[in-house]
């Protein structure tokens, strides 16, 4: 009982001790977002190089696994892959493995799956995939089980990555237009930050127990691209603030035109919701996409609907995505782009391993901005006259959330 009670405190202390620094961080953002570029903000708040000469390419939905078996085929040097949720004995996980096991003679494959995401990984492809030599680890649940490998990072010769919210599991075949499948983004990387996303990779790699990578799996990265750009790798952190949770703040912080966020497991803490605010309030188009009624887990959807009322007096629009789980993580901060494994919640900003790409990039920013409205075409909005009208039982649900508040 003693140590309950002494974990529950601790509990209790470290989510004050967050949500203090966050407002803190929350003001000094607003400060210094009207005069600082989105660029200093990145390198000096957030902590992270932004590097030139990169090329982004997005893949929405169930093409990310023609992209990957495609590149596991063509890999000359290494495979590195980093991924939270891998499941099943079918396709995808079937193909992908197939890929795996047919991959070029010599080829290393090192392979980081995380204890709870991949609870469910075929262990006949497992066995198979050790006997043929690849180097499975698996992110331990200890010394803490809340703090998961949520990184989806899959890096090919150290020259091309790929990164975003997909998992190796059926949810994510299709094109996220019917309850089955879900709606994702991904991202193609290529130029200097892939030295980053491998980085990514080697640290948590080495946190389960694996040797450094060698040398030659950093090789001399050409900026042949035009998009300035930064990889926000952040792991967790009990009571400071992640470099995840800079980044959105910073990000935020930053909108001047419009700000349009999609996100998968939306429940902002107060100081993000008065970021928000204050943007819109600035004359800022904010809008966010966020799950609807087919939403995986309900207790976080009752989280993200607990935080609509003071968002919609804020001038904030919201959006719910009616054809299936929309599983995205992105947003458009007027001609920036980001794309990753990153959501807008304490799990994201406290205790999970995330990584994010930010680029600046007008192209890239319009082709998602445009992705965004076709999303709304299968959305509803959340209009304010009409949520001061729910059920009294709903607002019971949402209420109750709030008990959860430090993990979601």
């Amino acid at each position: 009982m003693a140590t309950a009670g002494a974990i529950l405190l601790g509990g209790f202390g470290g989510h004050v001790a967050r949500r203090i620094r966050r407002a803190q961080l929350s003001r000094r953002m607003l400060r210094m977002g009207e005069d600082v570029p989105l660029d200093v903000l990145l390198e000096r708040e957030v902590g992270v190089p932004v590097r030139e000469g990169n090329d982004l390419e997005l893949i929405t939905n169930g093409a990310i696994f023609d992209a990957l078996a495609d590149e596991i085929r063509v890999a000359r040097e290494s495979i590195h892959i980093s991924e939270f949720m891998w499941m099943g004995a079918g396709n995808p996980s079937q193909r992908i493995g197939r890929a795996i096991l047919a991959r070029r003679p010599g080829v290393p494959c090192r392979i980081l799956i995380d204890w709870f995401g991949s609870l469910r990984f075929d262990p006949a492809l497992e066995h198979r995939l050790l006997a043929d030599g690849v180097d499975l680890r698996r992110h331990t649940p200890l010394p803490d089980p809340f703090r998961v490998n949520h990184r989806r990072i899959w890096v090919f010769d150290g020259r091309r990555a790929y990164l975003g919210g997909f998992g190796v599991w059926r949810s994510w075949l299709g094109d996220g237009s019917r309850p089955d499948t879900w709606r994702d983004t991904a991202v193609r990387v290529r130029g200097p930050i892939v030295g980053d996303l491998q980085r990514a990779f080697d640290h948590s790699w080495q946190h389960e127990g694996g040797e450094p990578l060698p040398a030659d799996a950093y090789p001399r990265l050409r900026g042949g691209g035009r998009v300035r750009a930064a990889v926000v790798a952040s792991s967790p952190a009990w009571a400071r603030t992640t470099k995840a949770a800079r980044m959105w703040y910073a990000l935020i912080a930053s909108a001047r035109r419009r700000l349009w966020i999609s996100n998968s497991y939306f429940v902002p803490d107060r100081s993000l919701q008065s970021l928000l605010v204050a943007r819109a309030r600035a004359g800022v188009d904010v809008r966010v996409l966020a799950p609807g009624p087919h939403h995986d887990i309900a207790l976080v959807l009752a989280g993200q609907r607990r935080t609509y009322e003071r968002l919609l007096a804020g001038g904030v629009r919201l959006f719910e995505y009616a054809a299936s789980m929309m599983h995205a993580k992105t947003l458009v901060v007027d001609d920036a782009a980001v794309i990753g494994s990153t959501n807008m919640d304490s799990q994201s900003m406290s205790f999970l391993w995330e990584a994010s790409v930010v680029a600046h990039s007008p192209r890239l920013a319009t082709q998602l901005a445009d992705r965004f409205l076709d999303d709304l075409g299968r959305s509803r909005e959340i209009r304010r006259e009409d949520w001061a009208r729910r059920p009294i039982a709903e607002r019971v649900r949402q209420a109750s959330s709030l008990v959860a508040e430090p993990w979601l």
